[in-house]
């Protein structure tokens, strides 16, 4: 069966709880000047250590938030361009229908095609303005440079107020994507 006497013993106990003294005595560090300062000089080392890892991960840190910014950045103007490219592509569609309703007008101005080029270009000009196309209106605004081109004028009593648009200008948000074409006032000098 099982004898206990038979089974070594690694850790002897004494008949009265006590465990055996360790082969080596171990002093008391305060006894030994050198002692103290090589454990000041290890703790001070692991303090160094433990203030440039966490040094390290805090750059770490803040170089992965800086890349997470830099993609939806970069992501959020790669969208932006394709979409101004693919509304800049739209423009001639767009010209071509005003065109269209404008010689169906002259027609028959209450036909049927004149109809359809309304319900058309009303569609279009919605789906446009929810990926942020908006028309420069421009008729009786001040002349202004940075959205109107101005390709003529015209003798009135005020000077610099745009007449007429004779092509649309469109921007995305506050970006210009195309200057209106425009006919402005000019006030004639009299003599001339």
């Amino acid at each position: 069966m099982f004898d206990e006497e038979n089974i070594p013993n690694e850790n002897p106990i004494d008949q009265d709880g006590s465990t055996e003294e360790p082969s080596e005595e171990i002093s008391d560090p305060s006894d030994d000047p050198d002692a103290v300062s090589r454990l000041k000089s290890k703790l001070d080392e692991a303090y160094g250590k433990q203030e440039d890892l966490h040094s390290k991960y805090l750059r770490t840190f803040a170089d992965l938030d800086n890349l997470r910014k830099r993609s939806i950045r970069d992501r959020d103007e790669a969208i932006q361009r394709t979409k101004k490219q693919i509304l800049e592509d739209l423009l001639p569609v767009i010209d071509s229908f005003n065109i269209g309703i404008d010689a169906a007008m002259k027609e028959s101005p209450d036909g049927p095609l004149v109809k359809g080029f309304k319900m058309a270009i009303e569609q279009l000009d919605s789906v446009l303005e929810e990926y942020g196309l908006v028309r420069i209106e421009a008729v009786g605004e001040n002349f202004d440079p940075q959205f109107h081109e101005a390709i003529g004028y015209e003798n009135s009593d005020r000077e610099g107020v745009v007449l007429k648009i004779v092509r649309n200008g469109y921007k995305i948000k506050d970006q210009l994507l195309r200057p209106a074409c425009v006919v402005v006032s000019k006030v004639e000098v009299e003599g001339k």
